[in-house]
């Protein structure tokens, strides 16, 4: 059955974003070292791109050559997507919840001091960090990041193996 790559995909991606938190909080990213989480995390973009290829690309391999269209593409990275959002959501509140409590704390005093070193309003800044970082918007943001990069990623390589099959 060609959804069961889509499904475990989706399981591999949310697990391994939820681990990337981890080694970020292990290693101090998120309070010791924080003026580096922003470049590090970006990294964590790399865990979507890998997964959603391998699922296009086991669905693509059962297509004959030349009949492999975008939508077959991105149905299967919807899937994924889907898949890997709704799991991602228990795994980044028991994240900030359990193993990472200071998290929004810690985000919210990085950007008090990004304002006070950048001659910003200090107040400002954090009375709208204290809004953005939350568990509601944290869940929210992760949800439709993973529906939006997922799409992004799958139309792209989708894209990729549909220009593939014309030149074949």
């Amino acid at each position: 059955m060609i959804i069961k790559n889509e499904l475990l995909a989706g399981i591999v991606i949310a697990i391994a974003t939820f681990i990337w938190l981890c080694l970020e909080f292990v290693l101090g990213l998120q309070d010791t070292y924080i003026d580096y989480y922003m470049y590090v995390t970006n990294l964590a973009y790399i865990l979507p791109i890998i997964g959603m290829y391998w699922a296009i690309k086991k669905r693509y391999a059962t297509f004959a050559p030349g009949t492999f269209q975008l939508k077959d593409g991105l149905m299967s990275g919807v899937i994924v997507s889907v898949t890997a959002a709704f799991l991602n959501l228990p795994l980044q509140w028991f994240f900030v919840e359990k193993v990472n409590p200071q998290y929004f704390g810690n985000m919210i005093a990085l950007e008090g001091k990004k304002a006070l070193s950048g001659a910003g309003n200090t107040i400002v800044a954090i009375t709208d960090a204290q809004a953005y970082y939350n568990v509601s918007t944290f869940l929210i943001k992760g949800f439709s990041s993973f529906l939006i990069l997922g799409l992004f990623i799958s139309l792209m390589v989708s894209f990729r193996l549909v220009k593939k099959d014309a030149k074949i």
